[in-house]
């Protein structure tokens, strides 16, 4: 499948900017990462829009499976190697200077913790992400990982079955009782890997077409949707002494799954338009960027800038940020870190003889 799903670029759009308006107008003052910024009128609403990152990882879920299609595990290492690194290492970099220069005292660096985030896995090295915003790669890491073994068994054919199965266990694991747990929502996949299962069932159905057996997955996959983040309000309710309501979660996962559903069941739809690629191209670097900086930018502006200004501002300067590494590091970068890796890899180049291919 070749179809490039632009209203999935304004869902990726939308889900980014529910995170930085989150970071910006909530938990910057909430959390006392920048307590100088005071929009309690806007927090009344903008606490949900941490669900940003939920549907970020229900539209990986769809993206990856969509790109996984004919392909081999080296050319899926190559692909998201290159796709994810050339703009992280950017933003890692960006970050550790301002951090280093301009962060202290709340938010600090060091080399041993700037060499484990190189990686993106820096928990395995025991090390907290440089920017707050990045544990989120260490969960696509994971997944990413599993598609990898999959691929590397050709087990393509049954990859429905395994989103079926991680979906039932994810699912069965938020009614536990140590589901509320804090380290449970940090260090353990199965909270959030439902939302991968999800988006690969819309793939699925996208793909395929509906049947008994997606039909019921899907229908579970809502119940994990809003199961999941209900779960996570309320953890939230107890760090920040503030209730979530769990209607207004619930309403809005709703609202994104029947979004999604445009997607999986309509060939055609409104939402299709081209120009929304250039909304979907910025989501990833704007993500990379926006937090940790911009709570720096806060903390020394905050005193003699009016908080809607500021925090409008530095919006848009993230946005001048994100359209800078996009156009001169992952339009220039990610094609040769490909080719790089490709070779590395040992892949042959398109175009050569089946035979070729099987002995390089």
């Amino acid at each position: 499948m070749k179809t490039r799903f632009y209203e999935i670029d304004l869902l990726r759009f939308l889900s980014a900017i529910f995170v930085v308006i989150f970071h910006y107008t909530y938990s910057a003052h909430m959390a006392g990462h920048a307590p100088i910024i005071d929009l309690e009128n806007t927090r009344t609403w903008s606490r949900y829009a941490y669900m940003g990152i939920n549907f970020f990882f229900v539209i990986s879920g769809f993206v990856i499976f969509m790109s996984v299609e004919g392909g081999s595990a080296r050319k899926f290492v190559a692909s998201r190697f290159s796709r994810l690194f050339p703009a992280y290492w950017v933003a890692l970099v960006l970050t550790s200077i301002v951090t280093v220069y301009f962060g202290a005292p709340k938010f600090t660096v060091d080399g041993a913790q700037f060499l484990a985030n190189l990686t993106m896995v820096n928990y395995w090295f025991g090390h907290m992400p440089v920017d707050g915003a990045y544990w989120t790669l260490f969960l696509e890491v994971k997944f990413y990982l599993l598609v990898f073994v999959m691929l590397l068994f050709r087990m393509m054919k049954y990859f429905l079955h395994v989103i079926a199965l991680v979906l039932i266990v994810s699912t069965a694991t938020l009614f536990h009782p140590w589901a509320k747990e804090m380290n449970m929502w940090v260090s353990i996949f199965p909270h959030w890997s439902g939302y991968f299962a999800a988006g690969g069932i819309f793939y699925y159905i996208r793909r395929d077409g509906a049947s008994t057996f997606k039909m019921l997955l899907l229908a579970l996959s809502l119940v994990y949707m809003v199961k999941q983040s209900t779960l996570f309000g309320e953890l939230m309710s107890g760090w920040f002494s503030i209730t979530f309501n769990t209607t207004v979660i619930a309403t809005l996962n709703i609202a994104f799954f029947m979004l999604f559903c445009v997607t999986a069941f309509c060939k055609e739809n409104i939402l299709r338009q081209k120009w929304l690629y250039y909304l979907g191209v910025l989501t990833y670097p704007i993500y990379l960027v926006h937090q940790n900086i911009g709570y720096i930018i806060f903390n020394h502006f905050g005193d003699s800038v009016d908080p809607v200004v500021l925090v409008t501002s530095t919006i848009a300067l993230m946005f001048v940020a994100a359209y800078v590494i996009h156009t001169q590091v992952e339009r220039r970068l990610a094609p040769v870190f490909k080719m790089a890796m490709l070779k590395i890899l040992r892949i042959p180049e398109e175009g050569q003889s089946r035979k070729e291919a099987k002995t390089a």
